[in-house]
């Protein structure tokens, strides 16, 4: 039992982990910038493995399904969710990113997917609490937003931008989910990486158009950075997943996302020294009884999760 439990926790703290360091990277390096290093590289770290397929890869289904995600779940989710960063404390936006499969439930219930019950009503409203237990209430955040000379109005459209992202996952979730293909998780992984970055690059390019701007990239803090997230979390969190569901099966290992919300407000005291109150480690157990009782209790299929697609195709975080 402690082994289940330490390979699920170490899942949840290396997902949650991409956050963490993004929010220490992009104090030197534009958001946008880090992120289309970051895909591109990882691509380039995949491509090793799409050719073991002998060209499977190549395949016109695998290419669209992976393009799409790549937009929707690579430029959109997590390009809005690290210019979040810039003002949302790293275990806020994790928590807001960790209720995708609540979201992704809601916008199912409206689809016609999925039905709605008492059950599911008391997980939402179970989950909206802990959020607010979270987000709401945060200790020394007035200290911190005068010290990096943050406004209310810059924390709002960070908020903003952080519930814009996750709900675009959501729909992209439910999107995807209804055209999913039998594609190797590792080439649709490929796919979603190159599109994604190559998406982001003409952003990348306007928002620093000056090649000091780029720089950064190769400072020894952030060069690590970008490496940690191209490679630990591009490939190794979704060889951690795939792991998992061989192991216990998928909705099992979805389970292990209900920790992301408690490892995130760890995570962030250990390397950011960000300060954490009982009402947030309160507010976080709550989200992941929420979540459990609204989508994974007693659910007979597979509900896509943050860094997630239903089926055998991943989503990168």
């Amino acid at each position: 039992m402690g082994r289940i439990v330490g390979l699920f926790a170490g899942f949840s703290l290396v997902w949650s982990s991409a956050f963490v360091v993004g929010k220490g990277a992009i104090a030197d390096l534009d958001p946008i910038v880090l992120l289309a290093i970051r895909f591109l590289v990882g691509a380039a770290c995949l491509l090793p493995f799409v050719l073991r397929g002998r060209w499977h890869f190549l395949q016109r289904p695998v290419m669209r399904f992976g393009a799409i995600a790549g937009v929707l779940n690579n430029a959109l989710y997590l390009g809005l969710s690290f210019l979040a960063l810039q003002t949302v404390p790293a275990p806020v936006l994790i928590v807001i990113i960790s209720c995708a499969p609540l979201l992704t439930s809601v916008v199912a219930v409206l689809t016609g997917q999925e039905k709605l019950n008492a059950q599911r009503l008391a997980g939402f409203a179970i989950c909206l609490v802990g959020v607010a237990c979270v987000a709401v209430w945060q200790p020394g955040s007035a200290i911190t937003m005068a010290r990096v000379g943050t406004t209310g109005m810059d924390m709002l459209a960070g908020y903003a931008m952080a519930i814009g992202g996750t709900v675009a996952f959501a729909f992209g979730t439910v999107y995807l989910r209804a055209r999913s293909v039998a594609a190797s998780p590792v080439d649709v992984n490929f796919w979603q990486s190159l599109v994604g970055g190559l998406v982001l690059v003409p952003l990348a390019l306007f928002r620093a158009p000056e090649l000091v701007q780029w720089q950064a990239a190769l400072h020894l803090q952030t060069l690590m950075a970008i490496l940690y997230l191209a490679v630990v979390i591009t490939l190794g969190a979704m060889f951690m997943w795939l792991y998992l569901i061989k192991r216990f099966g998928a909705s099992k290992a979805a389970a292990a996302h209900l920790i992301n919300p408690l490892s995130g407000l760890l995570l962030s005291a250990v390397i950011l020294g960000s300060d954490i109150g009982v009402v947030q480690i309160g507010g976080a157990v709550l989200i992941g009884l929420g979540l459990y009782i609204a989508v994974f209790r007693g659910s007979s299929r597979t509900l896509p999760v943050p860094g997630k697609v239903a089926g055998p195709c991943k989503v990168s975080s």
